[in-house]
């Protein structure tokens, strides 16, 4: 033991010779390492806190985009605002209405004949809605439409909104657009014969607010501003001059003017929820039809009292923003003028601590990292350390957005705990150990483990080449209906299990796994390193693959068992195999018209409703013969060689399926002579003796090429589908 501690001592003072060369501290080199390592920890430490104070400091923009990417996972993970059932979106779902009403309703409501023409239509569709609306007792009417251009009706919705006036609001643009001299802005205001200027200001009337919403430089919005002044806007109106938003002018005649900021700057708002779940809209074609205002609105008493924004709804208008919940939707401007409108209404305005506060909050988390650093020593117990206190100040954050209303940096102060406290567990860890476990870990994120052992012995076989190899391709069936009845959790795990079991499979027979894409499966044998009996490894991977599929689904419950179907696809030919992808992500993996060949066989499994199809090129290469059938010459979709498909014996066969090759054999015989009635009354036999899939098929076929015989048949099908 004492022989031991020499080497390791004898090995620090070594490398504490070969770093003297190149650091210009000696005095602190020649210190013993346990000595050492306080200042070292603290330089550390110290030195990760400083870059990202300085790089937030200086508005690094992909540090800001990760702190964006932090606040908008809390936002739609937190404490939503409630909505006020006093908001309603009356929704322009579609650009025209064909044939949504009856004789008696056009007749009741003539201006239903506008909407059965093409948006945009007549502005006495929106006369009439306002005057439905008002008459029903709707406080405030908001349409988030500019009526800019003259048009047809522009006289009825005039005096609408002048009869109305105290309780309508209408939008207009602040336009930005680009000149040789630069940027300028412009307003987009209704025409002249709505809404007349005034000789104050052009944006002076109570009933125009500006529909405009300005997301953060990330084109995601999290802000909304209720009031600019002019030279906010560019000088477009007179300085003094206020202009005021839609959502602000909506508040003030719904009488809560004090629910508007007092200042000029845009602030975070509370979202009510994803697009689609806060506010359904209401049909404007439901609500002019007479019927459905008397059935579905209580002849408008739905809408007392309230305010209804109108607006386009449908994803033809294209008013659609990014949003923290934008994934996997965009949220439509309407519904997020009433997102802003129930904030203010609930006064849900999350407040950011000042610049100064943040730099705080960073610089405090540094220095939280290096007490952990001198406090706990041993690797594990630190990383849960790290790993416990980030958890801590996630739900800390949580509780202050939540309850609070204070939103703290997140991503940026996690970032300096976690990258100190593992720069200085990294130096606590002996060096070369590291580099060999820093080069094997990386190269294992690319790399199957079969490709990782080649590569390691042999560097060179990963240079791009051509290569002769085996596929085997296969693909989960029904995945929409088994998310539906599983859900993400119960989907995911659905898809662990198949993927175990396939990859199981796949490497018990030394091949190698080229991706998982999306319920899809693709491996490979003949690569890096030639395999001669690549062929017969994949038939064999095939049928463990099915024996363990065919496992597994007994283990599932019946509903879902009812959907639970895969097909599985062998095929080979010439490929390009070499590392793909970019500086940031490699892959090692196949490029060629053979893969994507692979794939269309693989989709006609379930065309065929067979298990197992096997090309005849792979047939060629088994080493050992089994008993088999020719289920179809084809030319798949976007090929012009035909490809012969097989199905081989394997454990979900029938079990009569050496009759059935004969007796199907012999139907195809005589299919491909261009006897298609002699064959189809075969393929019908087969179809209901055995319940086979080609047979039906063919059979359906066959009764077509009867009743519209090909001018020239050689036997070969061409298939128009994927």
């Amino acid at each position: 033991m004492k022989q031991l501690s020499t080497r390791i001592e004898l090995s620090r003072l070594e490398g504490m010779n070969r770093l003297s060369l190149y650091c210009p501290l000696p005095n602190l080199l020649t210190m013993k390492p346990a000595k050492r390592r306080p200042l070292i920890v603290l330089a550390i430490c110290a030195a990760c806190t400083l870059v990202f104070v300085i790089l937030w400091e200086r508005g690094f923009v992909p540090l800001q985009q990760v702190e964006f990417f932090a606040q908008d996972w809390q936002t739609r993970l937190g404490r939503k605002t409630d909505p006020d059932d006093r908001l309603v979106l009356v929704g322009i779902d579609k650009p025209v209405y064909d044939s949504d009403f009856s004789d008696e309703e056009l007749q009741r409501e003539p201006v239903l004949r506008n909407l059965q023409k093409s948006f945009p239509w007549s502005r006495a569709v929106w006369a009439r809605v306002i005057e439905k609306l008002a008459g029903a007792g709707t406080k405030v009417i908001a349409i988030d439409l500019v009526f800019a251009s003259s048009g047809d009706g522009d006289d009825e919705l005039h005096q609408a909104l002048e009869k109305y006036k105290d309780r309508i609001v209408i939008g207009y643009n602040i336009n930005t657009g680009k000149s040789e001299r630069g940027e300028f802005r412009e307003l987009l205001l209704p025409n002249a014969t709505l809404v007349p200027e005034t000789a104050k200001s052009p944006v002076a009337d109570d009933r125009l607010g500006y529909v405009n919403v300005w997301p953060d430089f990330d084109d995601t919005l999290r802000r909304t501003g209720f009031r600019q002044t002019g030279s906010q806007v560019g000088d477009i109106v007179p300085e003094g001059v206020i202009l005021e938003s839609l959502d602000a002018r909506v508040l003030r005649k719904f009488g809560r003017a004090d629910a508007i900021p007092a200042d000029f700057n845009p602030r975070l708002f509370r979202y009510t929820a994803p697009p689609d779940y806060g506010y359904r809209p209401c049909p404007v074609g439901d609500i002019l039809s007479p019927k459905l205002w008397e059935k579905t609105y209580a002849n408008g008493k739905a809408f007392e009292g309230k305010i209804v924004l109108i607006g386009p709804t449908a994803e033809i208008f294209h008013d659609e923003h990014n949003t923290p919940f934008t994934d996997p939707k965009q949220m439509g401007g309407p519904e997020i003028h009433l997102q802003i409108l129930n904030a203010a209404l609930h006064g849900e305005f999350p407040r950011e601590p000042s610049q100064s506060a943040r730099l705080f909050i960073i610089a405090l988390s540094g220095g939280i990292a290096t007490a952990l650093c001198f406090v706990i020593r041993p690797p594990g117990k630190r990383l849960l350390g790290v790993v416990g206190l980030g958890a801590g100040y996630l739900f800390t954050a949580k509780l202050l957005f939540d309850h609070a209303g204070l939103v703290v940096p997140l991503a940026v102060p996690l970032m300096v705990l976690m990258v100190g406290s593992l720069t200085v567990l990294s130096y606590d860890f002996v060096l070369e150990r590291l580099e060999r476990m820093k080069l094997r870990n990386t190269m294992g994120l690319y790399f199957s483990p079969r490709v990782l052992e080649a590569v390691l012995a042999d560097p060179g076989s990963m240079e791009p080449r051509r290569a002769e190899v085996t596929l085997l391709l296969t693909d989960l069936r029904n995945s929409t209906p088994l998310a539906e009845v599983l859900g993400p959790q119960g989907m995911f795990e659905l898809l662990n299990r198949v993927f175990e079991a396939q990859t199981h499979a796949i490497m018990g027979e030394e091949g190698n796994l080229e991706h998982f894409l999306g319920d899809q499966f693709l491996s490979y044998w003949g690569a890096p390193q030639t395999q001669p009996d690549a062929a017969d490894r994949a038939r064999r991977a095939a049928i463990q693959l099915i024996t363990a599929m065919e496992q597994l689904r007994p283990t599932l419950t019946p509903e879902v068992q009812k959907w639970f179907g895969y097909g599985v696809a062998l095929h080979s030919g010439n490929v390009l195999v070499g590392n793909k992808g970019s500086a940031r992500r490699l892959d090692y993996g196949l490029v060629g018209d053979t893969v994507n060949e692979a794939a269309r066989i693989e989709s006609l499994t379930k065309y065929y409703g067979v298990r197992m199809l096997v090309s005849s090129v792979t047939f060629a290469r088994f080493g050992s013969g089994c008993t088999h059938r020719l289920v179809d010459r084809v030319i798949v979709k976007g090929k012009s060689e035909p490809v012969e498909l097989l199905e081989c014996e394997h454990p979900c066969m029938h079990a009569n399926f050496q009759e059935l090759s004969e007796r199907y054999q012999s139907a195809y015989a005589a299919y491909a002579a261009g006897r298609f009635g002699e064959a189809r009354e075969q393929f019908e036999v087969l179809a209901r003796d055995f319940s086979d899939g080609p047979s039906k098929i063919l059979s359906a076929r066959c009764a077509e090429l009867k009743e519209n015989p090909p001018d020239a048949w050689n036997g070969i099908w061409k298939l128009d589908t994927k």
